[in-house]
């Protein structure tokens, strides 16, 4: 058994303002979009979107972790970090650290969160 792909489903309850988000601020390409689901995708990162499941009560997200998404390179980091900065809410910014990453967090319209991250640029020593 091979695991091939990770697509994880956020749920909103307004759609159009956070395909919007993924669309406008994300550079994501809409696939489908509909009332009850939208589904998002960017080069090999695919996101899914759901209304709220109409048998819970819909309390806002409830993911605790955040959602990693790999980039190729710092300077791509650097250059989606430019992009989005002044767009959405900053968890922390572009940084390298410790463990060999340089990424940067945000928030989503819903207030999911987001890292994008590649590894650090050589010669980036943050060694103690």
């Amino acid at each position: 058994m091979t695991l091939t792909a990770l697509a994880p489903i956020l749920t909103t309850e307004d759609m159009d303002r956070s395909v919007r988000f993924y669309v406008d601020v994300l550079g994501f390409t809409c696939g489908m979009q509909t009332s009850g689901y939208s589904n998002l995708y960017r080069d090999a990162v695919r996101i899914m979107l759901a209304a709220p499941n109409s048998g819970s009560e819909w309390k806002g997200p409830k993911l605790t972790g955040q959602l990693y998404i790999d980039l190729e390179t710092a300077d791509e980091v650097d250059a989606l970090w430019a992009v989005v900065k002044d767009r959405a809410e900053v968890i922390y910014p572009v940084d390298d650290f410790h463990y060999g990453s340089h990424e940067f967090g945000i928030r989503d319209d819903n207030g999911y969160s987001l890292a994008f991250g590649a590894p650090s640029k050589p010669g980036t020593d943050r060694s103690c």
